[in-house]
C-alpha cells in the first residue's frame, strides 16, 4: 500500500479551476479516491486550505466544508501538530530552510516514511532531501507505469 502525505497546495489546486495545477490535482485526487492509499495529513492542512480558498474568493461555507472533508478521506490519519511533530518540523525548517508550514508537511511525511505529493516548489525542492517528493502529475506518471 502506498503511503502518502498530500500538501495543501494539491487540495487548493483541485478546488479552484483557475488554479495552476488544477487538472493534475483533480486527476491525482481521483486516483487517491479510487486506490485508497494510506494518507498522513498534518492537521494544519485543514485551516490552511480553508484560508486559501476563502481568502481568494471562494464562498466561506464551501471553503469550510471542503477543508473539513480532507480529514474524512478514506484511509486518512490526521497527524496532530504535537510537540514531537513541531520539534521535528523545527529541525527540518532550520536544516533545509523551509517555511514553517512546509516543514510540518515534510516532517509528517518523514515520520511515516510517506511520499509527499505537492505543488509547492519549496516542499518539492528542499523537502526532497528528507522524503520522496513529487508533483501530482509526476506521481500519476510513475503510479501508472
Amino acid at each position: 500500500m502506498r503511503l502518502l502525505t498530500i500538501g495543501s497546495s494539491v487540495f487548493v489546486g483541485r478546488a479552484r479551476a483557475r488554479e495552476l495545477g488544477h487538472p493534475e490535482s483533480a486527476a491525482f485526487l481521483q486516483w487517491v479516491r479510487a486506490r485508497r492509499p494510506r494518507l498522513f495529513i498534518p492537521t494544519p492542512a485543514i485551516p490552511e486550505v480553508a484560508a486559501a480558498l476563502s481568502r481568494t474568493g471562494s464562498d466561506r461555507e464551501v471553503a469550510q466544508r471542503y477543508a473539513l472533508a480532507i480529514g474524512h478521506l478514506p484511509n486518512t490519519v490526521l497527524v496532530a501538530l504535537d510537540d514531537a511533530v513541531a520539534q521535528q518540523a523545527a529541525v527540518l525548517a532550520a536544516q533545509h530552510r523551509l517555511r514553517g508550514a512546509a516543514a510540518v508537511f515534510v516532517a509528517a511525511a518523514a515520520m511515516f516514511a510517506a511520499e509527499l505529493v505537492t505543488l509547492d516548489s519549496e516542499q518539492l525542492e528542499r523537502g526532497a532531501a528528507v522524503v520522496q517528493t513529487r508533483t501530482p502529475q509526476t506521481f500519476l506518471t510513475i503510479a501508472t507505469l
